[in-house]
């Protein structure tokens, strides 16, 4: 039996957008769909045939679809409407193909079912689009000395603005208009994202600032020369604060001072005619150093700018030098800023992208003081963005490995080679089967028009099949009648923890260690239960196989009582589902799932024989505009009270129930002082914040993604906190607060950026 998962706490997949919103007209609405290759290896390329049909049945849209690994996105602007999507070709079904619809304010995931001839088909809608009212830009005004007032727009209900100010400070919660203080001089990127109830999802607007003048500290020095007979000189300099460290040089040997405070040094230079006096003081003020020199002779020997080299071949990378053997240190500069101080000839440096730069030596030796010496060069052929590619590998089996090339543009036809010979083969992804041990280069390249230089990377992979002896067979043990856990182990009695994926009657119908699962036969009969593994350590790849007799699961009757009302523009159906797990582990190979459709009331009551276990229950529906007067499901089970599953007006309850004894000792049913949490914004885009009605409590924040993945579980302790949610995809999530002995509370935000 088919079965569409959701987790007790989804009700939809039909996104509400927040916040108060207008709609307009327009001929069509922009809608993407994205189609996803789920046929594995055996089909890298999936060739689907669709056609998109209006209310009427009349073709608004055809084509054909190459569908790889990476999936696809196709982009389509139709009427506002109800449409069929039908999808056709080899290898195309409901299994091996996925398609989710984007539309401006919700992603929904499309069921496709099967029609005659061979044709998948799935429903879905065209609503009108929203209008949202966004700033586009944030104001400035510089104040006071630091002071910066900024703004953006004017003011909006609801608005929550955080801002950044590029200066290293934290970044701060506020509205549209704020001040900040910067502490010193430089350029700033001014970050804000906003929020309203007009501007729902959110929007990051940037600008640049330049301060000038602040905080800045001048580090200068001098230095006094005196001499009476042209032969003995005294060099002193000002008094300097506590802590000052003050380092003499003479023709760039340091030297130490004459004097206690170090402020004064006196020497003679009788046979020396070329000599040089410098001084550098470092303070808290000036952690760089200030520095003043002198010398006995104007700067008349200084290098010829014919002793000027660089060696560039294109890229981002050149290296420049300036020849002199009296070098003392050379100051290099890009663009007018300072990169670094040297004492040899050589500066090498990696410009960030193309373009003309500056490039400035200011030399320093004995007989040369401060002379500027200046390159312009040409940087081409430089910048990630141009030309990226890379690629990457993984083992599958000892001598089968997959490369994928990855980054590349979308307009690049790639090159492969092996071991430096060309390779015939036009995918990003490979998988290469070693002949023997040994190892092999793969490379990969291309060229576009906007690189036209080309890129290329290559890697080199071994292959090892030497293994030790090493058996995984299939153990089992019954959690019921006709239910078992299985585990895949070694020869040492260790479970195995490699990949592994378990067979019966020829379908695979489940992965991981260990694997529960029951064949859910009337009568006992002989099977069989079979596992692929990859390999892991010391143990290669391979299958095995057990065969066992299974007797008849034993099972239990409950009662399930349906009731519900409401009123519907459309056709409604209602669907409700149980997953058995024992232990912790999920029963594979049984489960019920059902679905209710009626105009306008269902009154239903199923007796249903279901195993001894704990239950998860899931339920969802299709719908466009219904409205909901009342949906009570209720479970009877012998010997306990009615149990509430699903209340349209109370749907976050605790809805799991079983017939084993631990079944309801995760959550109390008592008296829960959780009302709710508040969580801000929604949308969000970089992160949120929340508030929970307990001060003391510790209790376990779990993140869901709308198909029931975990995306993080976290343990925290007080009333408030916030969470980082700038590396997070697009789309709703579900935030679950459970401290023990009460039952979660839940709080579904938004996310875009």
């Amino acid at each position: 039996m088919h079965m569409t998962h959701y987790f007790p706490w989804t009700l939809a997949l039909l996104l509400m957008a927040l916040g108060p919103i207008s709609s307009r007209a327009q001929e069509c609405s922009d809608i993407q769909f994205f189609v996803v290759n789920q046929a594995g290896e055996n089909w890298p390329v999936l060739d689907v045939n669709y056609l998109i049909s209006n209310e009427e049945g009349m073709p608004t849209a055809d084509g054909t679809w190459e569908v790889t690994p990476n999936g696809l996105t196709a982009d389509f602007c139709l009427s506002v409407g109800c449409y069929s999507i039908a999808l056709s070709g080899e290898a195309v079904n409901g299994e091996t193909i996925g398609l989710e619809l984007f539309q401006s304010d919700f992603i929904q995931i499309l069921e496709l079912n099967q029609t005659e001839g061979g044709i998948w088909q799935a429903s879905f809608c065209v609503e009108q689009p929203m209008e949202f009212n966004c700033p586009e830009a944030i104001g400035f005004s510089e104040g006071e000395g630091c002071a910066w007032a900024f703004e953006i727009g004017s003011f909006q209900e609801g608005e929550e603005v955080l801002w950044d100010f590029g200066d290293g400070t934290q970044s701060i919660w506020g509205g549209h208009f704020i001040t900040h203080e910067f502490e010193e001089s430089g350029t700033y990127e001014i970050t804000a994202f906003f929020t309203s109830y007009d501007c729902p999802m959110g929007v990051n607007l940037s600008t640049v600032v330049q301060v000038v003048g602040c905080g800045e500290t001048e580090c200068s020095l001098e230095m006094e020369v005196s001499s009476a007979d042209g032969m003995l000189f005294t060099f002193s300099i000002p008094e300097q604060p506590e802590g000052a460290i003050i380092e003499w040089y003479v023709d760039g040997q340091v030297v130490p001072p004459t004097s206690e405070n170090g402020l004064t040094f006196e020497a003679g230079f009788d046979f020396n005619p070329y000599w040089s006096v410098c001084v550098e003081v470092f303070t808290d003020a000036c952690p760089e150093g200030m520095e003043a020199c002198y010398t006995n002779l104007e700067s008349s020997d200084c290098p010829d700018p014919e002793m000027m080299e660089v060696e560039y071949m294109g890229g981002c990378y050149a290296l420049f030098w300036l020849s002199d053997p009296n070098v003392w240190e050379i100051g290099w500069s890009v663009n007018g800023v300072l990169i670094e101080w040297t004492t040899g000839i050589f500066f090498d440096y990696t410009f960030p992208s193309d373009g003309v730069y500056s490039v400035t030596a200011e030399f320093y030796s004995a007989t040369c003081q401060g002379e500027l010496y200046e390159w312009e060069i040409n940087i081409e052929g430089c910048g990630e963005e141009e030309c990226p590619l890379d690629l990457v590998w993984d083992e599958i089996e000892c001598n089968q490995f997959f490369l994928e090339a990855i980054d590349q543009p979308e307009d690049a036809t790639l090159f492969w080679t092996l071991d430096g010979e060309p390779y015939d083969y036009g995918y990003a992804e490979m998988m290469f089967t070693f002949e023997e041990d040994g190892c092999h280069t793969f490379g990969v390249g291309y060229e576009t028009p906007s690189c036209p230089m080309g890129a290329f990377e290559e890697l080199e992979i071994c292959s090892d099949c030497t293994w030790t002896e090493c058996d995984v067979t299939i153990d089992y043990e019954e959690l019921a009648d006709g239910i078992y856990l299985f585990s895949a182990v070694t020869s040492n009695g260790e479970l195995f923890e490699g990949e592994v994926n378990w067979w019966t009657g020829g379908s695979n119908v489940g992965e991981g260690n260990p694997f529960a699962w029951t064949w859910d036969v009337l009568e006992p009969m002989e099977v069989g239960m079979c596992i692929g593994y990859g390999s892991w350590q010391d143990c290669p790849g391979g299958e095995t196989c057990i065969e066992l007799e299974t007797p008849e699961m034993t099972c239990e009757e409950i009662q399930l009582i349906l009731d519900g009302e409401w009123t519907a523009e459309v056709d409604w159906a209602f669907e409700l589902g149980f997953e058995a797990v024992i232990d912790g582990f999920e029963i594979a190979g049984w489960s019920f799932d059902s679905d209710w459709s009626a105009d306008g009331v269902i009154s239903d009551t199923l007796i249903l024989c279901v195993p001894p276990a704990c239950f998860d229950v899931f339920w969802g529906w299709d719908a466009a505009a219904v409205d909901v007067e009342s949906l009570l499901i209720s479970v009877l089970v012998a010997g306990m009270d009615p149990i509430v599953l699903f209340d349209w007006f109370e749907p976050y309850a605790d809805v799991d129930f079983g017939l084993l004894p631990d079944c309801f000792d995760a959550v109390s049913v008592a008296e829960n002082p959780l009302q709710g949490a508040r969580v801000w914004p929604n949308p969000a885009g970089e992160s949120i914040q929340w508030t929970l009605p307990h001060s003391d409590e510790a209790c376990e924040l779990t993140v869901y993604t709308l198909d029931g993945r975990i995306l993080l579980t976290d343990q925290l302790f007080g009333s408030s906190g916030r969470l980082d949610v700038s590396d997070w995809s697009n789309g709703w999530y579900v935030l679950s607060w459970e401290t023990s002995g009460m039952a979660p509370m839940m709080q579904r935000i938004f996310v875009v950026h």
